[in-house]
């Protein structure tokens, strides 16, 4: 037996909203989360802004003195599942842990712990060196601290897959409770990634841009002709699933409902940097048992990459055919820029909103047509449209590609 699995509680962390109404606020309005970097002084790099969340505060939704031991990312999964539990109205101690599940998403190693602790190394030597930081810096540390916050020893999973991973953590929970091996699932992806070495990296491999740093809430621009890559950000997204009929039963609000998840291995190359994603479409719609016919709108993936969003346009319609010019496509990420595994779960945020604001939410800063990106990609402003299925694409560069299908909840 299937069981259908419907989302009834969400917490975000973004670079142009903290909390869910925020979030969907600043997608409605267009509003970008792009802007100088100010944790740390960025002249010396050639690309100086990020989607960055100055505005987080820790201490928050966290103990002071457990924050200070806690890389950020951390920080941010700890308060992404304390706002989804609590849109939510579900005390999860009262589930079974054996009926729960814990799913994350993490691509990044703690860097912020890693580069602070190094310079305290190299200037102070090894007796400075804190004794958390190795163990806070490590990945797996994460979903350890969202175990000791809920002390709740449910089942666990964790996930790593570049830009697909929180697709990948919320797509593995959801075939979970389909199968019926657990009843509740708090899923989602936390990363935090804006950090000297990182961003120095970034931009020597040519990755991410060093033209923009004058304007930076123009600078993440999909599927635009004069795009010139993507823009790393910070946050975190988080959603709890459940069985349609636990839900119901509790009384739950019910924002939308997973049907599809498919994956697909990529290939890279410089011609063709998202070979997987043909794959893994295919894959979610097999998997809801849907045809091309039956999504309403597509959520790209979408970098801002010159060849990335290209390629993404030459798949949907391979895919959909001439039907790919009527159907509506928007990119989140010229909102957020790219907060890696965060992506997918802030595009699932979205669609959510779109199901309950009969709303598709813009591609902003689309301002020159490409004539190799000729689809309609919710130019600047939301479009009216009573959204039943959505598509959610996620690509990985050199690793997997994902897509996720949501429906509108009906009864």
């Amino acid at each position: 037996m299937d069981y259908r699995v419907v989302i009834t509680g969400i917490g975000v962390i973004a670079p142009n909203g903290i909390g869910k109404d925020n979030f969907w606020l600043a997608l409605q309005q267009g509003k970008s989360g792009i802007k100088k970097i100010s944790r740390f002084d960025p002249t010396s790099l050639p690309c100086q802004i990020a989607g960055e969340i100055p505005e987080f505060k820790p201490e928050q939704f966290i103990e002071k003195k457990l924050a200070r031991k806690m890389a950020r990312s951390t920080q941010f999964a700890i308060a992404g599942v304390k706002l989804a539990l609590e849109d939510a109205g579900i005390d999860i101690q009262k589930i079974n842990p054996d009926d729960g599940l814990i799913s994350l998403g993490i691509s990044s190693s703690a860097m912020d712990l890693i580069e602070s602790q190094y310079q305290v190394f190299i200037k102070y030597g090894a007796k400075k060196v804190s004794p958390y930081g190795f163990v806070a810096a490590t990945p797996n540390r994460v979903i350890g601290e969202i175990i000791e916050y809920l002390r709740w020893k449910a089942q666990t999973i964790s996930v790593t897959a570049a830009c697909a991973t929180g697709t990948d953590a919320i797509g593995n929970a959801f075939h979970r409770l389909r199968q019926g091996r657990a009843v509740v699932a708090i899923a989602g992806s936390s990363d935090a990634i804006i950090t000297p070495l990182i961003m120095a990296g970034l931009s020597s491999s040519g990755i991410i841009p060093s033209c923009v740093n004058n304007n930076p809430e123009k600078a993440s621009r999909p599927f635009d002709r004069f795009r010139y890559g993507g823009i790393p950000s910070e946050g975190c997204g988080f959603v709890v699933l459940e069985h349609l009929d636990y839900a119901l039963s509790r009384g739950a609000k019910i924002y939308g409902e997973i049907v599809g998840y498919g994956t697909s291995g990529e290939i890279s190359s410089q011609e063709n940097p998202s070979s997987g994603l043909k794959g893994s479409i295919k894959r979610a719609l097999e998997d809801a048992g849907i045809s091309y016919s039956g999504i309403d709108v597509i959520s790209a993936h979408a970098p801002s990459d010159p060849i990335i969003d290209r390629v993404e346009t030459q798949i949907l319609k391979e895919i959909f055919g001439i039907r790919a010019y009527d159907i509506p496509v928007t990119s989140i990420k010229s909102m957020v820029g790219n907060p890696l595994g965060s992506a997918g779960v802030f595009q699932i945020i979205a669609a959510m909103l779109w199901f309950n604001k009969n709303i598709v939410t813009p591609t902003i800063n689309y301002e020159y047509p490409d004539p190799e990106c000729d689809l309609y990609y919710v130019p600047n402003k939301t479009h009216n449209l009573v959204v039943n299925t959505a598509l959610l694409n996620c690509g990985g560069l050199g690793g997997t590609c994902s897509a996720l299908i949501c429906r509108r909840f009906n009864i």
